[in-house]
């Protein structure tokens, strides 16, 4: 029993890393993670077009990871496929890399914090794992600079293909029919996750210092210095610090 409580103890006193910025950017990180997954993959919307006086006679709904490409307009009075929203330069892959981003630092957060609380010791006795974790922190920083750069200009992308003018060119039904829009494209979610995303790389680079003086190459620098001891020369010897012999003669000599 007062193994077991001195064990809790000792993880409680462990907790106190949340107070330090090191530990406390980890839980943001977790936080920001989930909500620019979240967004991502939350953005599910469509645009809907009256041609003719019928309304929303043409549709076209899409959602991640924004196969655009794949994705019909359709004539929804027999439910025809008329075309695709686009037959090029897809944000499919921008979008799975910036939510695999997100999810993998929701794990490494996790497993982070988890190693600062149950093995405190073992983190700050062994050089090896605060250089893991700097190495990881920067490579996913640099993961998540280039994901968000590149899921920005794929949800421009987005915006620009799934637009009604697009659509409308797309059904080919309105070349001699006059046609106007009914339902226009919600793009909230995936412009709110871009910004998440740039939060998170700031997170993630700046949890870099913090994490970098726990290494044993910062820590090197910063160890005070011990004076050497300087070697006795030559022009010492009639220095008045120097010791001079004593010579005592004796009597009768």
């Amino acid at each position: 029993m007062e193994a077991v409580q001195s064990k809790f103890a000792g993880m409680s006193n462990h907790l106190g890393i949340f107070k330090e910025p090191r530990g406390l950017i980890r839980v943001f990180q977790v936080i920001f993670a989930i909500l620019a997954i979240a967004t991502a993959c939350n953005g599910r919307s469509s645009v809907a077009l009256n041609v003719g006086g019928v309304t929303n006679a043409v549709t076209t709904t899409w959602s991640y990871p924004y196969k655009l490409a794949n994705t019909a307009v359709i004539r929804t009075s027999d439910r025809a496929v008329l075309s695709s929203i686009s037959t090029g330069n897809d944000p499919e892959s921008a979008a799975e890399f910036f939510v695999f981003t997100g999810s993998t630092s929701l794990i490494l957060s996790l497993a982070f914090i988890f190693l600062y609380v149950f093995m405190h010791e073992q983190y700050i006795n062994k050089d090896l794992y605060p250089v893991i974790d700097f190495t990881i922190t920067m490579i996913w920083t640099i993961f998540w600079i280039a994901g968000s750069s590149a899921w920005a200009q794929a949800v421009t992308s987005i915006r620009t293909q799934t637009a009604w003018e697009n659509i409308r060119q797309r059904s080919g039904l309105c070349q001699t029919t006059p046609c106007s829009y009914s339902v226009s494209g919600n793009y909230a979610n995936i412009i709110v996750s871009v910004i998440f995303g740039y939060l998170n790389f700031i997170l993630w680079a700046g949890s870099t210092w913090f994490i970098f003086k726990e290494t044993r190459f910062f820590k090197g620098r910063t160890l005070p210095q011990q004076p050497q001891p300087q070697p006795h020369t030559y022009s010492d010897m009639g220095s008045p610090t120097m010791p001079q012999p004593s010579y005592i003669r004796s009597p009768g000599q």
